[in-house]
């Protein structure tokens, strides 16, 4: 099914994923000034509570303090939106097949001699913030962030990741970079520390759809973000060697920050955060990078990934193609479909039982939900092939009348969640 979905040709940079929400009549231009830290987070989550047939993508268009720049956020907003970045349209079950197709069949990136991130370049006396904005989020967050897709490479291997991690200012030329060694990231930060070299970093803000989609995915270790972006657009995905780095990044990228987490390893300080969740999370101790470079186009737009604004299933389309192929590697096509909702962490799964043998086999696709992604699926809702699971009003219909709360509710023994989930980690 790979290709049978792709009707028109994908967009080809961040910038033309704006003109085609305006194209849609889903881009809310907001030309007053508007302050960043605070006020442009705010104005992101407003429009999203107060726009519920369709939330669209808001570009600001003057942002205090920076006259060079634009602000963005909420690009992923809407599911026939973000897949039509892609030239693809469909119903879910679809999208997870092309999704799954372009993971196992990775299109090999492009090394191109220039590109559209090269347009500034500066070196040497850098100070983080008069170039680029950063935000806070949150009237308690006591740090100022970045939302990048980070770009690292194995110090011995050469092998890229790619992964959507928070970076806080620490200084003028200094950021942390959070890391987790649960991540591949963290582990080729790992395999650099015992090796006592330096780990060279990319930051890259503004990138193509498809690289935030590969960046947020759950890939085996051994596979290739890189290629994976090239397999959901369907041709290599441009990349251009770093400044000051021997890596290489994607070339449209509105901004890449380049710079080394090099021994000691120096640890900073941020939180408590607005987490993805939506609830504030604890103090942690990332490892500070030390910037080297800075690229940018003309009149750069930086990416927001705002905590509690529009909702971004959207930017999951991999991990729900990963998702459902790891239900069916355990029971085949009696899943018949499955979804990631509440930021991963509740799994709703269709089942068709057709035979007598399968009665109890759904309690084991369950178990098997529950251990997807290590740290994220909490809970679990099975429904019936009838019911449709897009639909919260189906599903909520189908729990109050098929539920018998007595024999068909089963409650495990906490596990471990996400350390900033209130229910199993930060109290």
């Amino acid at each position: 099914m790979g290709k049978s979905i792709q009707k028109e040709k994908p967009v080809k940079d961040y910038r033309e994923v704006i003109e085609l929400a305006e194209k849609r009549g889903e881009l809310v231009r907001v030309k007053k000034e508007v302050e960043p830290l605070l006020e442009l987070p705010s104005v992101s989550r407003a429009i999203g509570k107060n726009s519920p047939s369709c939330i669209p993508t808001i570009l600001f268009e003057n942002i205090a303090g920076y006259p060079h720049m634009r602000g963005c956020s909420a690009i992923f907003s809407e599911f026939d939106r973000a897949i039509s970045y892609f030239g693809l349209s469909g119903n879910p079950a679809e999208v997870k097949e092309y999704f799954l197709h372009a993971i196992e069949n990775p299109i090999k990136p492009e090394l191109v001699s220039t590109g559209p991130c090269k347009e500034n370049i500066v070196i040497g006396d850098i100070d983080i913030q008069k170039v680029i904005f950063p935000t806070r989020g949150a009237a308690q967050a006591q740090h100022l962030y970045y939302q990048p897709v980070v770009v690292t490479r194995h110090p011995e291997t050469g092998e890229y990741n790619m992964g959507v991690y928070r970076a806080t200012v620490q200084g003028k030329d200094r950021l942390t970079v959070n890391l987790r060694w649960v991540r591949h990231g963290g582990m080729h930060l790992i395999a650099a520390k015992e090796k006592g070299v330096p780990l060279e970093v990319a930051l890259c803000i503004g990138c193509h759809p498809a690289v935030y989609i590969a960046a947020v995915t759950k890939m085996t270790y051994d596979e290739d973000e890189f290629g994976f972006a090239g397999g959901i657009i369907g041709e290599p995905l441009s990349v251009v060697k770093c400044e000051t780095l021997d890596m290489f990044v994607p070339a449209s990228s509105e901004i890449v920050i380049e710079g080394v987490l090099k021994p000691p390893y120096d640890l900073g300080t941020e939180g408590p955060w607005p987490e993805y969740l939506g609830y504030l999370g604890m103090d942690i101790t990332p490892p500070v990078m030390d910037i080297t470079a800075v690229t940018h186009r003309d009149n750069p737009i930086n990416n927001l990934l705002i905590p509690k604004a529009p909702p971004y299933e959207s930017i999951g389309l991999g991990n729900a193609a990963r998702f459902l192929k790891h239900l069916r590697n355990l029971a085949g096509e009696f899943v018949v479909d499955a979804r990631l909702t509440a930021q991963r962490h509740h799994a709703i799964i269709k089942v068709k039982k057709t035979e007598m043998m399968h009665e109890g086999l759904q309690i084991d696709v369950a178990m098997a939900a529950l251990t997807w992604g290590a740290v994220t699926v909490d809970n679990v809702t099975l429904v019936d092939e009838d019911i449709d699971i897009y639909n919260y009003g189906h599903v909520n219909w189908a729990m109050a009348t098929r539920c018998n709360p007595t024999n068909q509710v089963h409650v495990l023994p906490e596990s471990r969640s996400h350390r900033n989930n209130p229910i199993a980690g930060v109290r």
